[in-house]
């Protein structure tokens, strides 16, 4: 492939992208759960352990949403396999995005167990100010919200996620650089075929 080709083909990507850019990929980096409250157990002690597992997600338009079902891990930490008893916490916890620009938001909000011989545990989480939006320095904005829980089961352990919408992307470049720009490639080719011809008359 000639050299103005070439040229002009990057032109007419580059007009095409820069006016239709929108796709993004955001990141959601792992961290603690800081977690304070109260807990009663015997034998042995136990407590409420939570994390944010982290993910990522796609979003291509304003209005399409991702839901991360496991964005969340809770478990009741026992010093005996046999403990039994109930806690009762605050919990807050910060997201910090990575990408595609660095942002964060936090939220706050309250939980709770009752534990039977560490084998079946039951749990309610509630968050009092689990939703919001995220602004990120590049021009995009998400709104969220943390998904609240009430389950029972086998084990100490659970999961909880959260869903986000894309409410904004960059705007874009205007037309008229785009098309300049694929103007001026169209015109380098002309100047190159112009000038082969004078060359093979």
């Amino acid at each position: 492939m000639s050299f103005c080709k070439v040229l002009a083909a990057a032109s007419l990507a580059t007009a095409l992208n820069v006016s239709i850019a929108s796709a993004a990929t955001f990141t959601i980096d792992a961290g603690d759960v800081t977690v304070s409250g109260g807990d009663l157990c015997f034998p042995g002690d136990c407590k409420l352990d939570g994390s944010i597992k982290g993910g990522s997600f796609d979003l291509n338009t304003v209005g399409d949403t991702a839901n991360l079902s496991n964005l969340f891990g809770w478990r009741v930490l026992t010093t005996s396999r046999w403990a039994t008893g109930v806690g009762k916490y605050s919990v807050n916890a910060t997201l910090n995005f990575s990408s595609p620009s660095p942002a964060s938001t936090s939220a706050s909000g309250y939980a709770g167990f009752i534990t039977l011989l560490g084998s079946v545990s039951g749990g309610v989480l509630a968050w009092t100010s689990g939703s919001g939006i995220v602004d990120f320095s590049d021009g995009y904005r998400l709104s969220y919200t943390l998904n609240d829980a009430l389950k029972l089961g086998f084990g100490t352990e659970t999961t909880t996620g959260a869903s986000f919408t894309l409410e904004k992307t960059p705007a874009p470049v205007p037309l008229p650089a785009s098309a300049l720009l694929l103007l001026g490639g169209m015109g380098v080719l002309g100047g190159f075929r112009a000038r082969r011809q004078r060359a093979t008359a």
